[in-house]
């Protein structure tokens, strides 16, 4: 619950105009960053999807985050730009491999550290995962992601917040 409660604010924080923050590098498709909460130093990846599909009539703007919060574990997060269904898990597909991740009202994460670092690994290895989500009006979202320059983002995230500490 910790993380949750992390994440909701990150994400008011990310896309909050009151917070600076910093674009580190730009590897393909997925963007470093480095940013300040209070006395955390937060360092994130993120990328919107390249091919949007579903049958809803408007949302905001969907994205996945790796997020890493001084130098502790990386956690996975996304959105599909609206408000989830809290009964309905969003599915996050590599090839035939599927993770079921929990949503909270505009965000889903992975269930556990475990989790996350499977995802990541996944990540690794694949060029693209989809995200199915489905909205709390029942509307359907499936959002591909290109993971092309993940690697080299991980990379710089894990080597950003390494040298802050």
């Amino acid at each position: 619950m910790k993380f949750l409660l992390i994440f909701v604010s990150l994400i008011s924080l990310a896309f909050s105009k009151a917070y600076s923050q910093e674009l580190q590098a730009r590897f393909q498709d997925w963007s470093v960053f480095k940013t300040e909460r209070g006395d955390k130093i937060v360092c994130y990846i993120a990328s919107t999807p390249i091919k949007s599909e579903g049958n809803f009539d408007k949302r905001g703007e969907p994205f996945f985050l790796v997020t890493n919060i001084d130098n502790d574990a990386d956690e996975i997060s996304t959105s599909s730009g609206f408000i989830y269904n809290k009964t309905s898990n969003v599915e996050l597909t590599f090839g035939i491999k599927k993770y079921y991740l929990f949503p909270y009202k505009t965000v889903a994460w992975a269930n556990d550290k475990n989790d996350d670092a499977d995802i990541i690994k996944e990540m690794q290895t694949n060029a693209e995962m989809i995200v199915n989500g489905v909205a709390r009006d029942g509307k359907i979202a499936v959002d591909t992601y290109s993971l092309i320059g993940f690697v080299h983002s991980y990379k710089k995230l894990k080597e950003i917040c390494q040298n802050i500490h």
